[in-house]
């Protein structure tokens, strides 16, 4: 033991498993955020190809005339 060790006080199980808990925390907030990958809805597939053939309609009446 040297003098580090004689200075702290004893900590219960209580405090120890705060601690180990705390330090898990921690660790989580560390790491970088990542975005979970949702599902692609119908509904936003159906508006993109919506804006496609919008798109390509007013285009190509542009062109023709």
């Amino acid at each position: 033991m040297n003098k580090k060790d004689e200075e702290r006080p004893k900590t219960s199980l209580a405090q120890q498993d705060a601690l180990k808990r705390l330090d898990k925390v921690e660790k989580e907030k560390r790491k970088p955020y990542k975005k979970k990958k949702e599902p692609k809805s119908f509904r936003a597939v159906l508006m993109t190809l919506l804006l496609i053939l919008v798109l390509g309609l007013m285009i190509g009446s542009y062109f023709l005339h």
